[in-house]
């Protein structure tokens, strides 16, 4: 199970002679990763991860690059399983119907529609094809039945493939470029798919909120590239769209949702970009000390004393949290997503368990790793008479 290095940037194909690296951590497991036994988890290979940041168009990226046959063989994420998310879909929806005639028919597609959480929610009278190659988003397809799903990655060569060249009036895509090695091609195949004054929907996590959060638990391989709203500014207009309006939304700790429209005229990128520093050394600062944040020490006081500690939220930073903090021995972690309960977390070995664990086996301190979902975790579990603790703050 290896890995490559880029040789061009993901986004703008400038050569990797153009990058300059701006950040390393140690070694980890794929945050995406679930294992079956915990003799499998504590035998989980590892991969080193630097982020590298484009001169030209400003894209910071994992230089390390694993192939999506492994990184997505088995996918462990329903995006209708966390309540925060069903309620930023059901808010999405309704300003994309605002902004459309929910009457007229016209044609939305949507890239990693995941299990149709956007989609199942737009106007019925609207055309809804979703693209995901997971099998996640094959299940939800089938359930559903009220959208076509082309379960298979967006591409040039799927949209001509489908026919919709030039047929697409809205495009969306929702925490899904993080994810795509390819950004070029894909940009390439929204081009394509568009109509010229068609719109293009993004929503990327905010790499400038996680630089102020210093949240480095969202660092990790599936998460290829970290986009600023100048990065999406350049690499948009290489294929002919023109930026409409961005806004700065919560969701996952920060994010944007930016709005670009197709025209026929293509721009060059700028000779450099933006720096990043000092917010880059800040980021660093905080991932050298983190075992000296007040929440991890309390819990190696705990842990100590001989306390059962245990963690809830087992998404991909709970793995980058624990893997960076292997000292701390986690007697569970919680999670609400069938997809992961009876599973462990790779090299550390804790296990996934149900919420009626924090009763069943109470903890005296529970580590909220999910911590973009504090509130409603704290909400959904009064049962918990133990301490609360926060990874990192929202």
């Amino acid at each position: 199970m290896g890995h490559t290095l880029i040789h061009q940037c993901r986004g703008c194909l400038s050569p990797d002679s153009d990058h300059e690296t701006v950040m390393r951590m140690e070694p980890m497991p794929l945050a995406g990763m679930f294992c079956n036994t915990r003799d499998e988890a504590v035998q989980a290979p590892v991969f080193p991860l630097t982020w590298v940041r484009c001169k030209h168009c400003g894209l910071v990226q994992v230089l390390e690059d694993i192939p999506d046959s492994v990184l997505f063989s088995e996918y462990n994420y329903s995006s209708s399983s966390v309540a925060g998310l069903v309620r930023h879909f059901a808010g999405y929806a309704n300003l994309l119907g605002e902004r459309y005639s929910r009457t007229t028919p016209l044609h939305f597609l949507e890239i990693g529609c995941n299990d149709g959480v956007l989609l199942n929610q737009l106007p019925p009278a609207w055309r809804r094809t979703g693209v995901d190659p997971s099998d996640v988003a094959a299940r939800g397809a089938e359930a559903s039945k009220s959208y076509d799903l082309l379960n298979a990655p967006f591409s040039p060569a799927l949209v001509r493939e489908a026919g919709l060249e030039g047929a697409v009036d809205v495009i969306s895509g929702s925490n899904c470029l993080a994810h795509i090695s390819n950004l070029h091609e894909v940009f390439s195949g929204v081009a394509l798919a568009l109509k010229t004054g068609g719109d293009f929907w993004l929503e990327v996590h905010d790499l400038h909120a996680l630089l102020r959060g210093c949240q480095w638990d969202t660092i990790y391989h599936e998460h290829r590239a970290e986009w600023s709203e100048d990065a999406l500014r350049c690499c948009l207009a290489l294929h002919g769209f023109e930026p409409v309006e961005t806004q700065h939304i919560p969701m996952h700790g920060g994010a944007l949702r930016s709005l670009f429209r197709k025209t026929d005229q293509k721009h060059s990128l700028p000779d450099k970009s933006p720096q990043l520093e000092p917010a880059m050394a800040s980021l660093r600062h905080a991932y050298e000390r983190r075992a000296e944040t007040p929440a991890v020490r309390r819990l190696f006081a705990l842990q100590a004393q001989g306390h059962r500690i245990a963690a809830y939220g087992a998404a991909g930073r709970a793995n980058v949290y624990l893997n960076q903090l292997p000292e701390l021995h986690f007697a569970y972690i919680v999670d609400e997503s069938p997809l992961r309960l009876g599973k462990f977390i790779p090299r550390v070995g804790t296990p996934v368990v149900p919420k009626s664990h924090l009763e069943n086996q109470p903890a005296d301190a529970c580590l909220i790793t999910a911590w973009n979902y504090r509130d409603d975790i704290i909400a959904k579990n009064p049962g918990h008479q133990g301490e609360w603790l926060t990874a990192f703050e929202d």
